[in-house]
């Protein structure tokens, strides 16, 4: 009897333990279960955070964009005003949009026009990247992505022929698609025209400088201005603006004064200054057929020194 006794009493505890074990993971089991009555509180907050920034924003339209309308034929009214503004901003946005541009330049003198150049006073001469240039072969290796529209390819045409004059320049132009957006790509010059408003400038050149080198650049034709332009005024604008990708200075920046004879010098006559000047084309040598050499004195100083490739 003793011993089925303590079997009894041992099976008893095995069932208690196991009960209490069952009882415990119970008990695990709702502890690891989320507590709806917390997450009330942050769906609450939630909703009020939403439903005020929508009251904030429905006001600003209800005085700022629609000038507080006091009736319902009114707010319809201030709609149609803003889908008015709307499709007026985004055609100022649309940059093959030629909509709203000059009939002509003769309003505007076109010495004036170069008031507002990103590069007026700034004459630093800028060379590219050695990746492209070979002073025994030619100088500057180029290609130039023609993404103009028809009404550019004779201004192009001419311009390349006239810089292909230089001894320092390897040329390659190459035609892609019409490109108003003007984006820029690695290693080339993209020559563009677009619609970019009254700006205050007729063209204008964008270099893509890395570690002190040019390492792109686009050349941008602003139609507002030469759209209706003379054939003069838009070949001297598509010189002036290569050049600058290249990577010349001007030559002079008063429009007023004597004609240089090449395209870099402001001129408010571009028939004078249509193409590269030989100050151009020296220069041009000086930057792409010359091989520099850098030499470190015992005191530190640095000797360069600058030697021309014979062709």
């Amino acid at each position: 009897m003793g011993s089925k006794a303590r079997k009894e009493e041992e099976g008893m505890a095995s069932e208690e333990a196991e009960a209490g074990g069952e009882a415990t993971k119970q008990i695990e089991y709702r502890e690891e279960r989320p507590s709806s009555s917390s997450s009330k509180p942050r769906n609450l907050a939630g909703t009020i955070f939403a439903c005020t920034l929508l009251g904030a924003t429905a006001y600003l339209a209800w005085k700022y964009a629609l000038d507080e309308p006091a009736s319902l034929a009114e707010i319809k009214d201030g709609l149609g005003d803003l889908l008015d503004t709307a499709k007026d901003k985004w055609d100022e946005w649309d940059l093959g949009n030629f909509t709203n541009v000059l009939d002509d330049l003769d309003d505007f003198s076109f010495g004036d026009l170069f008031d507002e150049d990103p590069k007026l006073g700034d004459n630093t001469t800028l060379r590219w990247d050695d990746d492209y240039v070979r002073p025994e072969n030619g100088g500057l290796h180029l290609t130039l992505r023609n993404a103009l529209d028809d009404t550019w390819q004779s201004e192009f045409e001419y311009a390349v022929g006239d810089w292909r004059e230089s001894d320092a320049l390897v040329l390659t132009a190459e035609k892609v698609a019409v490109d108003h957006d003007c984006a820029r790509v690695d290693g080339v010059m993209v020559v563009c025209n677009a619609n970019f408003g009254a700006t205050g400038w007729v063209g204008i050149n964008e270099n893509s400088i890395m570690r002190g080198a040019i390492v792109s650049s686009v050349a941008k034709m602003n139609e507002y201005y030469l759209r209706n332009a003379n054939f003069d005024h838009r070949r001297y604008t598509m010189c002036h603006e290569m050049g600058h990708g290249f990577g010349l200075p001007h030559t002079d920046e008063d429009p007023y004064n004597r004609n240089l004879g090449n395209c870099l010098d402001y001129t408010d006559d571009p028939e004078d200054n249509l193409l590269p000047g030989e100050v151009n084309m020296a220069k041009l040598r000086n930057m792409y057929l010359t091989r520099r050499r850098r030499r470190i004195q015992k005191d530190g100083t640095v000797l360069e020194t600058t030697h021309l490739i014979r062709r």
